[in-house]
């Protein structure tokens, strides 16, 4: 490949937390995840948006959701800020590099916008193999999930579907997605004078709970301790790393409202800032407990196995150093479906092999175990509180980083710097306007000062998030914060800098702070078209699903 130019990857993995891989204090193995740490460049502050969609429009544009179109799920279009995919005022990453004379791949889930007008095939994409909305099992391809080759079904909706590239292997989306893309990238080398820009989208580790057997295995026994002692135990570990400060606290969970538990079952689904203790279980329900965490945790090191995979193709042509691979998590680890995640007696380890390919939404985590993988966080994915919008992040690029290994904690970065990093890293601006349409300019920063060492650190930032009815604003370490943007006293104030677990409400402490950060809040998002979501408008257009 071009050695004046490098190669680009970005990985997007699917409701992973803050704290699940190696590299950041987790006790699942990710040795491939590791290696891009090792050699390369971590933060400890990196947000993205609460739920897929967003974040993947704010990855690709560079924008805030709402200024992309994309400000809620894409299913339904409500009106500027929320129309259900891609809007006329955004450029995506893809269409600057190729108007750059990069070559444009993407492997995976889109999932900014289904209808044609969406489809990556017209937002900059030379190729594009993958599944247009939400992946609903890892063994199946089910009704409404179909696979699509440039905008043409390429695998059905079928019981027992064939890898084209490994068709006497069982059929996995983890594999599916990294064959395609390493055909890209074969395919891409056959012009050696442009660069590429691969753009691979797992689905893992997003429940549906289903991953190899030998996998879960290998994990099954080692959750026994429980959720209250391993949050200890990875605690320990950050701190150890210097992912996070010897400060740090953990956030109080335990204290679950036992008239709200019928048996093995719960009757709550949204968070109650409270779980159950670990050893308040039964030895049948922790028993239980373990084997479900055991496939999330085989998801994750299935998914990294398979980056090992990419990595070893990028050494054997002799580009891995030329190439700049970006990995991050769309938003923090998934606690829906209730603290236990699966809420239905025919799910459970004695029955595993039943079930193990049904797919569907039925099989999760649920938050007991996401408090874990977002150690030390507070909440989960949909929420902005931290542990729905931090996510672990690596840059590898070894010709170009200063000091491999290194963590940059004191910074504060956001995906919206995903997009002005990549234009400065090919040489190319970042356009006013493109295809003849004026484009919203966005505020990210470029990271590449941070990656070569030249950066005077921090710089101040302000940041903004809201996804439904929760919003937030992060000023420099004061972060303003709430569950509902329609109550003015839900409001509450941190300061990260000593409470990144958003452990203590300082509001009453300093109301006039709270005062200025809301106002501050509130004009963002009268200009980024933030409209309370949904009763402020009437739905106008549900969007045609399945895709067709």
């Amino acid at each position: 490949m071009a050695e004046t130019r490098p190669n680009i990857i970005t990985i997007l993995v699917d409701d992973m937390g803050f704290s699940d891989p190696g590299c950041f204090g987790g006790e699942i193995e990710t040795p491939n995840l590791d290696r891009l740490a090792t050699n390369g460049f971590r933060a400890s502050q990196f947000y993205n948006t609460p739920r897929c969609c967003p974040s993947r429009a704010c990855l690709l544009t560079g924008l805030y959701p709402h200024e992309a179109g994309v400000g809620m799920m894409v299913y339904r279009d409500i009106g500027e800020g929320y129309e259900g995919g891609l809007n006329k005022k955004c450029v995506t990453i893809a269409e600057v590099l190729r108007s750059a004379d990069y070559q444009t791949m993407l492997s995976g889930k889109w999932h900014v916008g289904h209808e044609p007008a969406f489809r990556p095939e017209e937002r900059g994409f030379d190729k594009f193999t993958g599944i247009y909305t939400h992946v609903d099992s890892y063994w199946r391809v089910l009704p409404g999930c179909e696979i699509y080759r440039d905008g043409e079904i390429f695998i059905g909706s079928e019981e027992t579907p064939r890898d084209p590239y490994a068709p006497d292997e069982e059929f996995h989306t983890t594999d599916f997605f990294t064959n395609v893309a390493l055909d890209y990238i074969d395919q891409a080398s056959q012009d050696p004078e442009r660069p590429f820009y691969l753009h691979l989208c797992y689905n893992a580790p997003h429940f549906p709970l289903e991953a190899p057997d030998d996998l879960i295995e290998k994990y099954r026994g080692r959750y026994a301790a429980g959720w209250d002692q391993l949050r200890e135990d990875k605690l320990a570990r950050m701190k150890e790393m210097g992912i996070l400060p010897s400060s740090q606290k953990l956030p109080e969970t335990s204290g679950f409202d036992q008239d709200e538990r019928d048996g093995f079952d719960f009757k709550v689904s949204v968070d109650s800032g409270h779980l159950p203790a670990w050893d308040s279980l039964s030895d049948s329900e922790q028993a239980e407990l373990d084997f479900r965490r055991a496939i999330y945790a085989a998801q994750v090191e299935h998914m990294d196995r398979n980056i090992g995979r990419l990595l070893e193709d990028l050494s054997g042509r002799g580009i891995l150093d030329n190439t700049m691979i970006v990995f991050m998590s769309d938003n923090g680890c998934s606690g829906e479906l209730g603290p236990y995640g699966m809420n239905w007696p025919e799910y459970n380890s004695a029955n595993y092999k039943d079930w193990r390919t049904e797919g569907g939404w039925a099989t999760a985590q649920g938050q007991c175990w996401a408090s874990l993988s977002n150690t030390p966080l507070r909440k989960y994915k949909i929420f902005v509180h931290e542990g729905g919008i931090a996510s672990p992040f690596i840059v590898h690029w070894p010709s170009e980083i200063a000091e491999p290994g290194g963590i940059c904690s004191e910074q504060v970065f956001h995906m919206i710097d995903i997009l002005p990093t990549i234009c400065e890293v090919a040489g190319v601006e970042i356009p006013t306007e493109f295809a003849g349409r004026r484009i919203t300019p966005g505020q990210g920063v470029s990271l590449l000062p941070w990656l070569r060492g030249t950066a005077d650190s921090p710089i101040p930032r302000t940041l903004y998030w809201q996804h439904e009815i929760n919003a937030a604003i992060r000023e420099d370490n004061w972060k303003l914060v709430t569950s509902d943007d329609r109550d003015p006293n839900a409001w509450e104030l941190y300061d990260l800098s000593r409470d990144r677990s958003e452990s203590e409400d300082l509001r009453e402490r300093y109301p006039e702070k709270a005062a200025e950060l809301e106002t501050k809040w509130r004009k963002w998002a009268k200009k980024s078209n933030v409209i309370p979501y949904p009763e402020s408008r009437d739905c106008l257009r549900r969007i045609q699903w399945p895709p067709r």
